[in-house]
């Protein structure tokens, strides 16, 4: 099982544009509703890689109010299932206004609920008590305000032996998280700077500093355009990927960690493919104006990526 956690989520409302303007009467030509938060653009990815054999997952989330009650449909809908930790507030929306012939992105994004620590202590408990001896756990985004800074770090210590840990997380928690020795990390190159305090211009800074985690089984580093720069074990590695006309990158990087996850889950390790494959499908994400892909689009881009050994 694949536990994806995801404690302050969203009802995501994408609206396309055309021309956007100051006081007028502006009209969508789109309106899409999807549920929102890292983890649901992670289980995205395990949903478009599952098979009859692949381990199953569920996202570890708090909803309240009608939306959350709307959140929770549309994930029926989808097959992803939850478990839910309910609250007394409305679950937040958060707005995507895209002009999309400007091509200009606007985040409207309502704060969510006050966690305080009965509501915390009742989603670990929910969480862990769920974890089972083999499983994988992965906490993506910064953690929930409320959260103490080594939260990744107390769960990792109370879960089940042979659990993996997957972690994409930026700041304090992340040096934090460095303790629990995730099996798969993911970061940025500017995350990693800030972690070494060390230049990460070139591929083969941050080549080098990935070898100095070996407690880390699989270290992964995206670079914007300049690519990404993996270490899985003693393989190191540098990705390039093709140009392509950017429309909306939001959520590339939880699908990149999504196919990140799949390959853990349902490999045990997380090889080249996996990280091809996980880079395809954040160049993918990118050519669309909402989260998704077209798997055809995957496919060829992965023949168009270039690897190079460091």
């Amino acid at each position: 099982m694949i536990h994806l956690v995801c404690p302050n989520p969203a009802l995501d409302r994408t609206v396309l544009m055309e021309n956007f303007a100051e006081d007028v009467v502006n009209r969508p030509t789109e309106v899409h509703e999807n549920a929102g938060g890292k983890s649901f653009n992670v289980a995205y990815i395990l949903k478009q890689e599952k098979t009859a054999e692949s381990s199953p997952f569920c996202i570890h989330t708090m909803l309240g109010g009608k939306m959350g009650e709307y959140i929770a449909e549309l994930n029926q809908d989808q097959d992803i299932p939850l478990v839910t930790t309910q609250v007394r507030k409305n679950t937040r929306t958060c707005t995507i206004m895209i002009d999309t012939v400007k091509k200009k992105t606007y985040l409207l994004y309502e704060a969510g609920f006050d966690l305080d620590q009965e509501l915390l202590n009742q989603f670990t408990e929910n969480l862990l008590s769920a974890v089972q001896s083999g499983d994988t756990v992965v906490f993506s985004g910064s953690l929930m305000k409320g959260m103490p800074e080594d939260y990744i770090a107390q769960v990792a210590a109370s879960l089940p032996e042979q659990v993996d840990l997957v972690v994409d997380t930026s700041g304090a928690a992340l040096i934090s998280a460095l303790t629990a020795q995730p099996k798969v990390l993911k970061i940025n190159d500017e995350e990693l700077a800030e972690m070494t305090g060390s230049s990460t211009e070139t591929a083969e800074e941050v080549a080098a500093l990935l070898k100095e985690y070996q407690e880390i089984p699989f270290f992964i580093v995206t670079m914007g355009g300049k690519g990404v720069v993996a270490r899985l074990q003693e393989d190191v590695f540098h990705l390039t990927f093709p140009k392509i006309d950017l429309k909306n990158p939001i959520a590339s990087g939880d699908f990149f960690l999504g196919s990140l996850c799949f390959a853990l889950a349902n490999r045990g390790k997380v090889d080249r493919e996996a990280v091809i494959r996980a880079c395809a499908y954040a160049t993918a994400n990118c050519l669309q104006w909402t989260p998704r892909v077209e798997m055809a689009d995957v496919e060829r881009i992965i023949q168009e990526i270039e690897l190079r050994e460091l």
